[in-house]
């Protein structure tokens, strides 16, 4: 879990009113009021909340509409406990150039896969730092962050507001502002979502995020276990209108496991250790960074097959029961966590209210 949210009123419970529960979660249709979707949001926030989101769709995303995201905000501010579980447990990405965003819900099967990859790349590291020269000191100050933050400042930004995402993983050089190296994974469904969170990462990082990895693993089709690997990068382009960075996939859709669950021949996930940092890092260590790390076809189909397994296997596996006899005891909570009745009903008045002055343009209301 990243350490902080510093957009949404930046820098975990109490249970909502069932009546929040029943607004719809899906993009509204184009005709519906301006800021529809900030109430959507929150609703969202507090069913995961209170543990009712069970369709635990790995991406919901919402496109908002000028002003939202500030209304989102000040929902929050007037919800510490909402606030506070959202900076702590809830992942979500920001766009804003295009006023989009997405609330992550990665599913086990997909938090097992990314932290065995992790722990493969960092071994390599961790190999490469106890050697001499260049690389070892170079590998020394890299480090794997998961879902660390990555914000993003817009250039003639109104809002003043800069736009984040939360990565599946990432690697830094401790010196770097951005990552090097960030994976991300995706369902089919939403495998079109990786092409462009790769443009974001690497043309809002100035390319000072070198690669951007993304795996898709097939679930949409009955049966299917096909997962595949695609692979982003800048390159710099000259043009009649002068040099442009432009994004291309160095490796598109490739298979590491079919239908069938079984590997490929693919060769497999494939990094440079200069990779890991931006180039004038690269520069000043002055020596050979020439140095791959990969992770192998059949490692990848292996990682993926033991996250599968060990979610299926959930109930089923060994533990130490409590010995007969034993009691347990918790403590008592002070004050209960339970909202009173009358504070439900003040959370629908105030929705409710607050849904009111919206839809009647209060302008007082919005320069809150």
């Amino acid at each position: 879990m990243s350490p902080s949210h510093a957009s949404i009123t930046k820098d975990p419970h109490t249970t909502p009113p069932s009546s929040l529960a029943t607004h719809p979660l899906t993009p509204p249709p184009t005709d519906e009021k301006p800021l529809a979707q900030a109430p959507r949001v929150i609703a969202l926030f507090k069913e995961i909340q209170a543990g009712r989101h069970l369709k635990r769709e790995p991406w919901t995303e919402f496109q908002l509409s000028a002003g939202e995201y500030d209304e989102i905000e000040r929902q929050l501010r007037r919800d510490e406990d909402l606030l506070g579980y959202v900076k702590d447990k809830i992942r979500y990405d920001y766009s804003t150039e295009s006023d989009r965003l997405v609330v992550r819900m990665p599913t086990a099967v997909h938090e097992l896969f990314v932290a065995r990859i992790e722990d493969a790349i960092f071994s390599q590291l961790k190999s490469i730092r106890e050697g001499l020269g260049t690389a070892a000191s170079f590998a020394q100050k890299l480090f794997p962050a998961r879902s660390t933050e990555v914000h993003f400042p817009v250039h003639d930004n109104v809002a003043g507001r800069d736009s984040k995402h939360e990565p599946d993983a990432s690697f830094w050089h401790e010196d770097a502002q951005y990552p090097g190296v960030v994976i991300e994974v995706a369902y089919s469904q939403k495998k079109k979502r990786l092409g462009r969170l790769a443009e974001d990462y690497l043309l809002d990082s100035d390319a000072n995020i070198r690669v951007v990895v993304g795996l898709d693993i097939e679930y949409g089709k009955k049966g299917s276990r096909r997962a595949a690997l695609s692979t982003w990068r800048t390159h710099l382009v000259h043009t009649a209108d002068g040099d442009e960075l432009q994004v291309v996939q160095e490796a598109t859709d490739e298979i590491f496991r079919d239908e069938q669950g079984i590997a490929t021949d693919y060769p497999g996930l494939q990094l440079n250790l200069s990779d890991f940092a931006h180039n004038g890092l690269v520069r000043e260590s002055m020596g050979n960074l020439d140095r791959e790390l990969i992770v192998p076809t059949q490692q990848l189909c292996e990682f993926l097959n033991a996250a599968e397994v060990k979610v299926r296997q959930k109930g089923s596996l060994g533990r130490d029961p409590l010995p007969a006899g034993v009691k347990k005891r918790k403590r008592s909570e002070t004050p209960p966590e339970e909202i009173a009745s009358a504070d439900e009903a003040r959370y629908v008045e105030e929705e409710e209210r607050a849904a009111k002055r919206i839809a009647e343009g209060d302008s007082d209301y919005e320069d809150d």
